[in-house]
């Protein structure tokens, strides 16, 4: 692998800095601006380059020691070299220049930046689990007794009793022709550790009690979760008549069921759907209407004309053009739209801005501590 000296200018997305050399832009991992460090180059490209950072030269003074013994080798967090604050502010800088016409207030919500995962999926190989090395299959040692990002709960001390407890858990229930497991897929389900790919996960959540069905999404940060539901709330209209897209098991919708008359709420994963119908039902809601449907390959129904309010949860991919297309069609009052994409949620405002719509709500919540990543909310208003 080549290696490069090289002067770091400034922050990127994607949690790189950008330097130059040789008529190619080069996004280097581990750096701050104005370093000075020499680096690995790990991936070549016609015109961009990819790379690390291997020692510092002329550090920056807002350097900080990361706290991780294995930063930078599993690829998982960018800012361990970075403070807290600094990245905070970083996130901030970020969002706000993908919106230049904004002229608002953008609202930042955090709290623990550690331990702040519910979830976790543990790779197996070799007798070991824990975390791959960056593209690779090699297992870092003990990165399953401390990744600080993952609640302790979820942490395993001791691959080896880990696994022989569960082939003995395993073959008590036995299935025929059941695979090896590659990954171990665990999650807080209230008081006790799952295995979210085989079994449900209970959720209690501002007087709420919801089940997410085996393999459902739910969202991962367990200290943002409420601030994150009662922005949305917030953002409500009272008596809302809202269509839900990419609705889940209904977690939005019915945790702020007293500020809505009427919901729809569709989502394309049919398991999900059914345990939406479930958490209405024990939620004492009779009002709410769930179904199943393609959310990438259609325009929408005529049906959901009648709600003047959209809130959507899409994944990293964004709004299909059939919803932005319907959104065109049907004009709702208002959408309030949560990402964990900001590129693909700038181009779908950039897409509903040239229908009318306006942004009036731009939040950051920190749903990611220590990763390049982060969740959006925002809402926009028809002119």
């Amino acid at each position: 692998m080549e290696k490069l000296r090289i002067k770091l200018e400034k922050w990127v997305n994607g949690g790189y800095c950008l330097a130059h050399h040789d008529g190619h832009a080069v996004f280097v991992e581990g750096g701050l601006p104005g370093e000075l460090v020499d680096i690995t180059v790990i991936k070549h490209g016609n015109r961009e380059w990819f790379g690390i950072v291997d020692s510092i030269l002329e550090p920056s003074p807002n350097r900080i020691p990361s706290d991780c013994p294995v930063y930078l080798e599993c690829g998982g967090c960018s800012y361990r070299h970075l403070s807290y604050e600094g990245e905070l502010k970083l996130k901030t800088e970020l969002l706000t220049s993908m919106f230049p016409n904004w002229n608002g207030n953008t609202e930042v919500f955090f709290g623990r930046s550690e331990g702040y995962r519910n979830n976790v999926q543990w790779q197996v190989a070799d007798k070991k689990i824990g975390l791959f090395a960056r593209n690779t299959h090699r297992i870092i040692q003990n990165s399953s007794t401390h990744c600080k990002n993952v609640d302790k709960r979820l942490l395993i001390e001791n691959s080896n009793t880990y696994l022989e407890q569960y082939r003995i858990s395993k073959k008590s229930n036995f299935r025929k022709n059941q695979k090896s497991d590659k990954t171990i897929s665990l999650r807080i389900s209230k008081e006790k550790i799952v295995r979210y790919d085989s079994e449900e996960t209970e959720v209690e959540v501002l007087n709420t009690n919801l089940k997410v069905p085996s393999k459902g999404f739910f969202q991962i940060n367990q200290f943002l979760l409420e601030t994150w539901l009662t922005k949305i709330k917030n953002l409500l209209p009272n008596s809302a008549d809202v269509l839900e897209l990419f609705c889940g098991c209904g977690t939005i919708g019915i945790v702020l069921r007293d500020k809505i008359s009427s919901l729809y709420g569709i989502e394309s994963h049919e398991k999900s759907i059914e345990y939406a119908k479930f958490n209405a039902k024990m939620n004492g809601i009779k009002s709410f209407h769930y179904e199943t449907k393609d959310l990438f390959q259609r325009s929408l129904p005529q049906e959901v004309k009648k709600y003047s309010v959209w809130l959507v949860n899409p994944p990293r991919a964004g709004l299909s053009k059939g919803i932005v297309d319907s959104i065109h069609t049907f004009k709702p009052k208002s959408v309030i739209y949560s990402s964990c994409n900001p590129s693909t949620l700038r181009r779908d405002i950039t897409s509903l801005e040239k229908f009318g719509y306006q942004l009036d709500s731009l939040n950051l919540l920190d749903f990611f501590p220590r990763t390049n990543h982060y969740e959006v909310l925002v809402r926009l208003t028809l002119n």
